[in-house]
């Protein structure tokens, strides 16, 4: 379910207290509400917790009170404290908003569970509404518990009758568990409840084609021509037809490829079973790297997820699956590639942006980490991280002003977090050193982005070391001030080709160096 959170959430909250005849109290506290949502529409996160905490515990019936203080803190990321007081609301008012809210962050936990949980009571309060089932048992794919999601299938079968959806989905999920007997009958219970339909008629005869029983699919083809002697389809399935080899049984990488390249076994069983690797990839040491890793493991995890995207290339899920295994195996550029792909088709997922800026970060394609910050922006203007990755792509371009403005509107949102001011501090020491192109030791390479192995860290401790330079530039490097400091590296040692080529890579970049066009201009470029 989808619900216009925003703007029934204004309609209610404004009215929150407008019920009735107001005591002085309540006045009172109408204003501190209204006082704490204007601090958390202009970004004073922190400040807009404490006055509703302050004002859920004076008036702890309030449910507008628990929903604020929920997006609040789904806004910083606490999902945990979010889940709490979402739950607090709907406990105090139930309704299908705080409902669609709560599941949506059960959803983003991957306490799927707990979700379906949600779903189970709600379909219980409204068992007509068929929405609650289907979301119910897509919370229970999602946490892989197949038997639960088709036996609420099953229930809402119970109610409706055989119905197209509904056979489609308990097909995609026997499947999914190699229950081939199930998968048939899902689809022979449809075509007999719905016998002129020759959509149907072809799903099962293309069940039976993958499943290598050319014997069957050929009698549904032919029961389609009695029906409509002009289906095109099925005169050409006739006229090929032959015995399909059956799937192979020789080993359990082949039994899941064979799953995940079937276009009608379900997206999320499928990611379910996939997960593992990823999780698997982030638990090996120097993960970045790919150091210490097993590379067939790695080669695996690539194959069947690159199988995975083939066969579903408009889902973003299985785009994003792919990027996270090419990162976690420290393939950075494909990793990128990936999550440019997952944003052309999805652009609505935060942590996708996140992992993207990132990605391009410790990759050096500076000029894309600044397009994405910048896009980025537009869509979440109140998250501190897009105003450090973009600070990061400025300074990397030598534009330490700007970049010291964007660090500046961090600050702003993450003012009474020590441990954020102190590592936007840090960030910001290391953008000075930088200025001056030397390295320094007031700045602790292991709290930058992207740790010793960033770019940040590289460049302040290998400015002026030419070999070091050379060794860590790579096609595709968009880093104008690396290219930069690697030119004046070279010019110091006398390599004017080297010194050249790196200032005019540069200046392509879009370099913002005031110095730059006269260091150009000193090798006669």
């Amino acid at each position: 379910m989808r619900f216009l959170l925003p703007v029934l959430f204004l309609l209610s909250s404004a009215f929150v207290y407008a019920q009735g005849e107001l005591t002085v109290a309540e006045i009172g506290r109408q204003s501190k509400f209204i006082e704490a949502k204007r601090d958390a529409l202009l970004g004073k996160t922190d400040a807009a917790i404490a006055q509703f905490e302050a004002l859920a515990a004076e008036d702890p019936a309030n449910d507008a009170t628990y929903f604020e203080l929920a997006r609040l803190f789904k806004a910083k990321e606490l999902f945990d404290p979010a889940i709490d007081q979402m739950q607090k609301a709907y406990a105090a008012r139930p309704n299908p908003i705080y409902a669609a809210y709560l599941a949506d962050l059960f959803r983003e936990t991957g306490r799927h569970k707990e979700g379906a949980a949600l779903y189970t009571s709600l379909r219980k309060q409204d068992p007509s509404d068929e929405d609650y089932y289907l979301e119910e048992a897509a919370a229970l794919v999602r946490a892989q518990d197949i038997k639960g999601a088709i036996g609420v299938y099953n229930q809402l079968e119970s109610r409706i009758g055989v119905n197209a959806e509904l056979a489609r989905l308990k097909h995609a999920l026997y499947l999914g568990t190699g229950d081939a007997k199930r998968a048939e009958k899902e689809l022979t219970a449809l075509v007999d409840a719905q016998p002129r339909n020759l959509e149907n008629r072809h799903l099962l005869a293309g069940f039976y084609v993958a499943q290598g029983n050319a014997k069957a699919a050929n009698q549904v083809y032919k029961a389609i021509l009695k029906l409509e002697p002009a289906d095109v389809r099925a005169q050409l399935a006739l006229q090929n037809a032959g015995a399909p080899a059956k799937p192979g049984d020789t080993g359990s990488d082949d039994q899941l490829l064979a799953l995940l390249g079937r276009s009608d076994v379900d997206l999320d069983l499928k990611i379910g079973k996939l997960l593992p690797l990823v999780q698997g990839l982030a638990r090996s040491q120097d993960a970045r790297s790919g150091t210490g890793m097993d590379r067939a493991e790695i080669t695996r995890a690539v194959h069947l997820a690159k199988e995975l995207r083939r066969v579903h290339p408009d889902e973003a899920k299985a785009a994003a699956l792919l990027g996270d295994i090419y990162f976690q195996s420290g393939q950075l550029n494909e990793a990128a590639d990936a999550y440019i792909a997952t944003l052309e088709l999805d652009d609505n997922v935060y942590p996708v942006w996140e992992q993207l800026l990132g990605t391009l970060y410790l990759s050096n394609r500076t000029v894309e980490l600044r397009k994405y910050a910048e896009e980025a922006l537009d869509l979440y203007p109140n998250r501190p991280s897009v105003y450090v990755h973009y600070a990061i792509g400025e300074a990397l371009r030598s534009n330490f002003g700007e970049a010291e403005s964007l660090l500046s509107e961090a600050r702003l949102m993450v003012s009474t977090q020590a441990e954020a001011t102190r590592a936007l501090d840090e960030l910001a020491t290391a953008f000075s050193v930088l200025n001056s192109a030397s390295s320094g030791s007031a700045v602790k390479a292991e709290m930058l982005p992207g740790g010793p192995n960033g770019p940040l860290a590289f460049l302040l401790t290998n400015a002026t070391e030419l070999d070091a330079l050379k060794g860590y530039d790579v096609p595709g490097n968009t880093n104008a001030l690396y290219l930069e400091l690697l030119g004046d590296a070279a010019a110091e040692a006398g390599d004017k080709a080297t010194a050249t080529a790196a200032y005019a890579r540069a200046k392509a970049a879009g370099s913002k160096s005031k110095e730059l066009p006269r260091k150009m201009s000193k090798l006669g470029s």
